[in-house]
């Protein structure tokens, strides 16, 4: 299953699917920035909020990671 699949990301992985999408996020902001001056109104689509819930998720996972993890 999917979910299993993303369980098994490790820290290192969920921390550069994080980056990622972190600069994915800063990508679309900069063009709704540019649409909006050219345009002089916002820009259609929800992509941002797409990458939102996605970051929201792995951070979650890392979270959930973390609280799960075995400390010997």
């Amino acid at each position: 299953m999917v979910s299993r699949k993303i369980q098994e990301l490790s820290n290192d992985d969920l921390s550069y699917l994080e980056k990622l999408l972190g600069e994915q996020f800063a990508k679309e902001l900069e063009r709704d920035k540019t649409w909006e001056q050219k345009n002089k109104y916002d820009r259609p689509g929800e992509k941002k909020s797409r990458i939102l819930r996605l970051m929201n998720a792995v951070r979650a996972q890392q979270d959930f990671k973390k609280r799960t993890s075995e400390k010997w």
